[in-house]
């Protein structure tokens, strides 16, 4: 919900700067930023702009710089080689006066990096600084909270990517470091002995790329000393950020209530920009379908975990229905029961519930998934052997981690076998069709076809005795694409003579899904627990939106003039 939440925010940003990035002539592409960490505390910045500049005169960054913040070792170069470095620089000069040119502009608020844009086109710029006393010495810890990329920059970054390093080459991993990322939707991580903080959507004038770093002590030897603690640095910065929030999670509706209200957004716009983004994914995959038409078989050779696994890819299948499939797949060999309970409540009504009892395994008919899935159910049911509503939300909230092994060792398996096959030039999620081979659209067309054919069972005409001998089957990829119920009420008024048993099935399948939605549900919120408590104790994860305040190095605005 987070990373929904966050698009919405993201996407209202987008829909405010249309009118100006539409038409802007100045188009930074990456920017490619490298901090190297010294003992004594400085950092050496190497920047790397690629994009299209065609107006202005100048880049600039904007540095917000206390006192000891002092900058020295300037140089900057682009595809034509290295630029002059002058003591003073004057924005008023002219365009040919700023070319191959670069220097520092001082300002009341600090100084800004300024450089000439020398020629209109597509430029690569790097921009080489050395900085003093970003590291603070703190009673607790050492560290900083630096902004390295400006909020209020009239060219802003399509994609961003921070890595922080020690100078002496000491990797900084979780043990001795936390890491938290402030300002733009993306991660911050620890990647291969470096601190990694990158943008998973593009970068507008609202947003900033802050990152808030501490180290254990002992391991650097800073000049800056400060009197208090890091722990106050770090109260600051998550003023206004999302990482102590530990409430209820903000639904998409209030989301979007709540951002109408904060910026007066007209509703008409937002309505049209979802509609419009998600009927175009939905067209393609539309004329993709129609173009192969139905299938009538078991796709994917049968291998349920190829479906869902090339499923989850194309969005055609929701996160953990395998589970559901499993459970049913255990009520098939006879390992779990339905059992009916009637209760008497306080008030006298009599509430019907549906347990499943673990009845045994049937290892002859079972394979490894079967196995797994009912050594983990046989934890949770407890010594009566009986599954009940109470236990398994307690059991999914301490033992997530089992759940989500068993949904990714059977993703896992469906990518084993898409890969052997040759199902995919990437893996991307969720994927384009362009991302498929040949082979890749015949496995997904069976896919998508078969859930065509289920949703417009009924109305085929064309329809006969095939499909008897696999409606159990059909039913359970019904199921995995979440269509059971209307498909079993189908086959109930086109096949009456199987009517009872698709009346028991249904009953299977409902107890299937009811057990798989607690199950799944709980494990998800344990999740998203675990996943806050992570990324609020420092071991990286998304950043937040909004927070990172205090911060030293780059201040407000930039670009290009």
């Amino acid at each position: 919900m987070r990373k929904k939440v966050s698009g919405l925010i993201l996407c209202f940003a987008l829909l405010f700067s249309l009118p100006l990035s539409a038409f802007a002539a100045n188009q930074v592409n990456t920017m490619d930023i490298q901090a190297v960490i010294y003992e004594d505390g400085s950092m050496y910045v190497t920047q790397v702009w690629e994009g299209d500049f065609n107006e202005g005169t100048e880049s600039y960054i904007p540095m917000n710089a206390p006192d000891y913040l002092t900058i020295s070792q300037l140089t900057v170069s682009d595809q034509n080689g290295a630029y002059e470095t002058v003591p003073e620089w004057n924005i008023d000069w002219s365009f040919e006066e700023k070319a191959k040119k670069c220097g520092i502009h001082h300002t009341d608020s600090g100084y800004e990096i300024c450089f000439g844009i020398s020629n209109y086109g597509q430029n690569r710029y790097a921009i080489e600084y050395k900085l003093d006393n970003v590291i603070g010495a703190y009673s607790d810890r050492d560290g900083f909270n630096f902004r390295f990329v400006n909020d209020g920059m009239n060219t802003t970054p399509t994609d961003v990517k921070v890595e922080i390093r020690l100078a002496d080459g000491m990797p900084i991993t979780d043990e001795i470091a936390d890491i938290w990322g402030f300002g733009y939707d993306g991660q911050v991580e620890f990647s291969d002995g470096a601190i990694l903080a990158y943008t998973e959507s593009s970068i507008y004038s609202e947003n900033y790329v802050t990152v808030l770093f501490s180290l254990d002590k002992g391991i650097l030897s800073p000049s800056r000393q400060e009197p208090g603690s890091f722990e106050e640095v770090k109260e600051t910065a998550f003023s206004g950020s999302d990482y102590n929030d530990t409430s209820e999670e903000v639904s998409t509706f209030e989301a979007i209530v709540t951002m109408l209200l904060s910026i007066g957004l007209p509703i008409g716009l937002i309505i049209w920009f979802f509609r419009m983004k998600k009927k175009r994914a939905e067209k393609k995959r539309q004329r993709f379908t129609e173009r192969f038409g139905y299938f009538r078989d078991i796709p994917n050779d049968g291998n349920l975990s190829a479906t869902y696994a090339l499923g989850r890819l194309f969005d055609v299948c929701e996160d953990g229905a395998i589970l559901s499939t499993g459970m049913l797949r255990l009520i098939q060999l006879g390992c779990l029961s339905p059992v009916e309970t009637q209760q008497i409540g306080l008030m006298g009504k009599t509430k019907e519930t549906v347990s499943l009892r673990l009845v045994g395994s049937n290892h002859s008919s079972m394979n490894e998934y079967d196995e797994y899935l009912y050594t983990v159910l046989e934890s949770a049911a407890g010594p009566d052997s009986t599954l009940q509503a109470k236990e398994l939300e307690h059991f999914a909230s301490q033992n997530d981690k089992l759940l989500r092994a068993y949904i990714q060792k059977c993703e896992n398996a469906g990518r084993t076998w898409l890969n052997q096959k040759i199902c995919l030039k990437r893996w991307d999620m969720p994927a384009k069709l362009t991302d498929l081979t040949p082979t890749g659209k015949q496995e997904l067309g069976e896919l998508m076809g078969l859930k065509r054919y289920l949703t417009d069972f009924s109305l085929i005409a064309e329809r006969g005795v095939k499909e008897m001998p696999i409606w159990r089957e059909l039913l359970t990829y019904a199921m995995l694409f979440g269509i059971a119920d209307q498909v079993a009420e189908q086959m109930k008024e086109l096949y009456p003579q199987i009517s009872v048993e698709l009346t028991d099935y249904s009953g299977s399948m409902a107890a299937a899904y009811s057990y798989h939605y607690l199950l799944y549900s709980n494990m998800k919120q344990a999740e998203q627990r675990r996943e806050q408590e992570k990324r609020s104790g420092g071991s990286g994860g998304f950043a937040s939106l909004g927070g990172g305040g205090g911060s030293i190095g780059g201040g407000s605005g930039g670009g290009t003039r």
